[in-house]
Order: C-alpha cells, then structure tokens, then sequence
C-alpha cells in the first residue's frame, strides 16, 4: 500500500496536476464557533419576504468569502443549519465577515413560530419569531455561539415612500426645500414609530435615519403615504435632477421594492 501511495505521489508530481482544479471552492474546516444574526424584511414587486441575515463576528482572509447553510421550515417549526465557510476560488484579497442571506420563499402569516440555529449539528441554540402586522419580534437562547443583533424588526407600512435629499452647495437649499414641498403637495402624512425598520431607523423625533453608505451626512430625510401614479413621482425626480444636475442628490424608495 505504501508503495501505491509513492508510485501515486511520484506520478502526480512529474504530471503537474493541480487538485485545486478538481473542485470550485475550498471548503474551511476550522470555522468560528461565533456569528451574528440578523433579520430583515425584503420588500419586493411579488410581496415581502423574511430574511435571515448571517455573518462570522471575526473577519475572514477573502472579501467574498460565504457561509454555508440550510434553511428548513417543518410546519411553523423554522430552523437554520450553519455548516461551514466557503472560501471561493477567486478569493478577493481583503479582510470581511462571510455572509449568509437566508430568503424565506413563502410569506409568513403571523403568529408564533419556534426557531432553531445549529452550528455544524453539534450545538443547537433554541428561540421563537413572533410575526405581527406591524414587527418582526424574534428571541434566542445565550450561548450557542450565535449572537442576535437586535430582537425587533418593524415592518414599514404599504404604501409608503421614503428617501433623502442632500447638497454641497448651500445655494441649494431652496431648491431641497421646493422639492420636499412638491413631493408633500401630492403624498400624505406618515407618521412611523420609533425603532428600526431595515431600511432606515426613526429617532425619538419620528426623523428617519439611514445609514452612512446609504445617505451622506447631513441629507434631508422624508417619508410620506403615496397612492398615486409612480409614474407622477418619476416626472417630479427627473424635473429636479434636470434642473440642478449632480449638486442636488434625490433618492426615493417604496414600499413596493422600487428606487426611484
């Protein structure tokens, strides 16, 4: 048997072969025992999805670098499976979390429903997903290596817009002030609690939030009821952007999963 081993070594050597080639990716073995949790509601044309939000808490050797899981849902019974991270191939130089967005297919109804996180079928970590109108509560059990971020998600109302306004030149500002008046003369008031809501957050004055790779600092934040013609919407941003160009920077989103 040695000698098959060595015959086997000898002639891989003297052919060059590559057994990278023989798979796509690398799977790592020793993985953190500890990741993040999140959740999220996509909000789309076909209706709003749950999603489940993973990342390792210690960064990684690659940027691209995911982790591999399994989603099953048994009855009211959700459970996440976490197995591995997976390097790609073409592993992009860097240091960042791996990640794991987990969409679930069907729509929810609300309710209570138990929630299950396994890490690699050795540790099990036990909680529940309550599912209102109006939030996403969720809860998980200390110490199974999984920490979660937050215990509630709101769920914005249908039919509202929100976005942000921002300028540079303060010559601007009238021009941010007529639009915000322009985009209420033909919306509703929406008044949102405070707390998270995914896309955005609302503080304790009801202002919306976005985080700093969505918004600049300093942009002006706004969120109506809209049940007009989209179309309505994408006249008045393009009749902005036409006039003031790149210096006046617009951006709208709705309930629907559209960015105006």
């Amino acid at each position: 048997m040695h000698r098959i081993f060595t015959w086997a070594t000898i002639l891989c050597i003297a052919t060059g072969c590559n057994l990278s080639s023989l798979e796509d990716t690398v799977v790592v073995s020793d993985v953190a025992d500890e990741f993040y949790l999140d959740i999220w509601e996509s909000l789309t044309a076909q209706g709003r999805f749950l999603e489940f939000r993973l990342r390792t808490i210690a960064d990684e050797p690659c940027l691209n670098a995911t982790i591999d899981c399994d989603f099953q849902q048994t009855n009211r019974d959700l459970s996440i499976s976490i197995k591995e991270i997976v390097r790609e191939e073409g592993c992009e130089e860097g240091e960042a979390p791996a990640t794991a967005n987990i969409r679930v297919n069907s729509s929810l109804p609300g309710g209570y429903y138990p929630f299950f996180v396994d890490l690699r079928e050795k540790v099990t970590t036990e909680g529940q997903l309550v599912i209102t109108s109006g939030a996403y509560n969720i809860s998980l059990d200390e110490g199974g290596g999984i920490v979660l971020l937050r215990p509630e998600l709101l769920r914005i109302p249908d039919g509202t817009i929100w976005g942000y306004i921002a300028y540079e030149d303060g010559g601007l500002e009238a021009a941010a002030d007529e639009f915000i008046s322009s985009l209420r003369s033909i919306s509703k008031g929406r008044t949102l609690r405070e707390g998270y809501f995914g896309y955005f957050t609302v503080d304790s004055e009801g202002v919306l939030k976005f985080s700093n790779t969505v918004a600049p600092s300093g942009a002006l934040t706004f969120s109506y009821e809209y049940d007009g013609d989209p179309e309505t919407l994408v006249n008045l941003l393009q009749e902005y952007r036409t006039e003031y160009g790149p210096g006046l920077q617009v951006k709208l989103w709705n309930t629907l999963g559209d960015e105006f």
